[in-house]
């Protein structure tokens, strides 16, 4: 199972965060590798071509082109994923154009906020699919993680609530929330002039 210092309660926001500069220039500052892509609604279009911090995002079908605010998030929380052995991931969906399932609404996939996440892979982890690994119904208000059975439901149950914490994203679905994410995790993340600070101090929707 998981060391005890990862079923710990998360470390809140920090208090006073340095402001918000360029959003391009937070990708450079992280050593991203990106290239600029331009999309019909996307505000500010990147294409992944490297590791999102020390996590590689990839598809087998597209490129990884999502609204830089959200490429910031992912590389904020790229270390969550690594210090659980996460290494690679898969994404099912990120830009796509279409409406949120029975609204009328824009999908926040239509301006590369959201992403799509379902499998989750490293050297002594293996592959985690969502589909079969996420153990659902884990954890309450005090305790996020709960008691998961199996060590990839730990991780999981793990990486669900710091990206829930983590301030870095607005929504956090994962088949808890419902049947249409039974097998990915969804992370949205605001527009970058939204964002008063990198991380809010209030947990994500989930």
């Amino acid at each position: 199972m998981l060391p005890l210092a990862f079923l710990a309660p998360l470390a809140a926001a920090a208090a006073s965060p340095p402001p918000l500069g360029l959003c391009t220039a937070e990708l450079d500052a992280r050593h991203v590798s990106y290239e600029p892509e331009t999309r019909p609604g996307i505000a500010l279009g990147v294409e992944i071509t490297g590791p999102l911090g020390g996590v590689s995002i990839t598809a087998e079908d597209q490129p990884l082109v999502i609204d830089c605010s959200l490429a910031v998030s992912l590389a904020e929380a790229g270390p969550y994923l690594h210090a659980l052995g996460i290494d690679r991931v898969t994404f099912a969906s990120a830009y796509s154009r279409r409406l949120v399932r029975g609204t009328t609404h824009a999908s926040k996939h239509s301006f590369g906020l959201a992403i799509d996440l379902s499998t989750f892979s490293g050297p002594e982890l293996g592959s985690l699919r969502v589909d079969r690994d996420f153990e659902q119904g884990l954890g309450d208000e005090m305790d996020c993680v709960g008691a998961p059975l199996t060590q990839g439901g730990a991780v999981l149950a793990v990486l669900k609530c710091q990206l829930v914490r983590s301030g870095l994203f607005f929504l956090v679905l994962t088949p808890d929330y419902d049947d249409a994410h039974h097998d990915h995790f969804h992370l949205e993340a605001p527009r970058w002039e939204t964002r008063q600070q990198l991380r809010s101090a209030l947990p994500a929707i989930h």
